[in-house]
């Protein structure tokens, strides 16, 4: 069996301004698996608020079953033209956003796919991975959609979730810019092994409440975090 939690929260300098959530946030029981998107639009660019807001309701139809039935790279070039195509502007541009997804099967078989920067951590059979490499670009510029339309800036993989306590993790770059490399493995043990003992909800809770206190100097960053992992037997 498995269980899911996830948790977004405004970072304190865009609510001291009065400005949109630019990260957004999915996450969806599917036929006994789960689906979940994470994206976090680019700050520079002015509707990027509604570009992620796209990006994570696009993936849920275009990712969640296309990344088992069909190769990547026509999953996500599916995925991309129909995010151009819901958007209400002719300028892609203005609506760049990050997009991290990862659909999971009731058999555990998963799949992850990354574009522009954030976290994908996950274990698998008892292993620790890290799918993100460095990242991309020069300065401040960031892979994005809307941005990006190579495949090659694309990252992607696929493993399976067969023992109690493997799962996968996504995060905006809010919060995985503070985290050290070194406790990577860490960290997410220590996520999942809280959210291993709530419910859903009061998971939910309890990521938002941890991310409202994060005390690191990138705490006024917007922050999204979400988990899907194998349940104890």
């Amino acid at each position: 069996m498995f269980r899911a939690a996830a948790a977004t929260v405004i970072g304190p300098s865009h609510e001291a301004q009065g400005s949109p959530n630019q990260d957004a946030l999915r996450l969806r029981g599917s036929e006994g698996g789960w689906f979940l998107a994470v994206a976090d639009g680019i700050g520079s660019r002015p509707l990027s608020h509604m570009g992620s807001r796209l990006a994570v309701r696009v993936a849920d139809k275009w990712l969640r079953g296309g990344l088992f039935e069909r190769p990547p790279r026509d999953a996500i070039q599916d995925f991309y033209r129909a995010w151009l195509t819901a958007l209400p502007s002719n300028d892609p541009s203005s609506m760049a956003t990050t997009i991290l997804a990862a659909s999971v099967r009731e058999d555990g078989r998963c799949s992850v796919v990354q574009l522009g920067d954030g976290l994908v951590l996950y274990r698998s059979g008892g292993d620790f991975g890290v799918l993100t490499g460095d990242r991309a670009g020069f300065a401040n510029e960031t892979a994005a959609l809307g941005v990006t339309r190579s495949f090659g800036a694309w990252q992607h993989t696929s493993f399976v979730l067969s023992q109690p306590r493997d799962g996968v993790m996504l995060m905006t770059d809010g919060l995985a810019d503070d985290l050290v490399p070194e406790r990577l493995d860490g960290f997410f043990d220590r996520l999942i092994g809280v959210a291993a003992k709530r419910s859903r909800r009061n998971g939910k809770r309890w990521l938002a409440r941890q991310l409202r206190a994060w005390p690191t100097p990138m705490h006024a960053d917007d922050k999204t975090v979400g988990l899907i992992f194998r349940a104890d037997r």
